[in-house]
């Protein structure tokens, strides 16, 4: 007589509990959410206050940064004009039409900006925004 004959009273249960997956992505959805503040870095640019509408449906938009030193850098990586021109002609993102950024520090020469949005535009960049903070 085998194990799962007909004359066995009562059927196989076979149900999945999912409690303790639900329990662990939850506890990993604690922490990420927790330690997610403190994985901004800031390049310490102090943007100009203004006002201007939001960016709409971008998570990360392709930002150029020029700090109190006018240093420019794309994620905290450090470019002249000409390496500046030949990375964003080179880049999908700005080929496929995306909107590029420019967070300036207030404190820079108002040349060292049309510098760099005119370096932007020349390689191909048709759409630049600058960021500003509202006040």
């Amino acid at each position: 007589m085998g194990l799962l004959s007909s004359d066995q009273e009562g059927d196989l249960f076979a149900d999945i509990n999912v409690t303790p997956m639900v329990d662990v992505v939850l506890v990993l959805l604690i922490i990420f959410m927790v330690t997610a503040p403190f994985m901004i870095e800031t390049i310490g640019v102090n943007l100009p206050k203004g006002e201007g509408a939001d960016a709409q449906g971008l998570t990360t938009p392709l930002t150029i940064s020029i700090d109190k030193d006018e240093n420019i850098s794309i994620a905290k990586q450090m470019f002249s004009l000409e390496m500046l021109k030949e990375f964003l002609r080179d880049n999908p993102r700005v080929k496929d039409g995306e909107p590029v950024y420019v967070e300036a520090d207030q404190n820079i020469r108002h040349k060292t900006l049309m510098e760099v949005m005119s370096t932007a535009y020349v390689a191909g960049a048709s759409k630049i925004n600058i960021i500003m903070e509202k006040p």
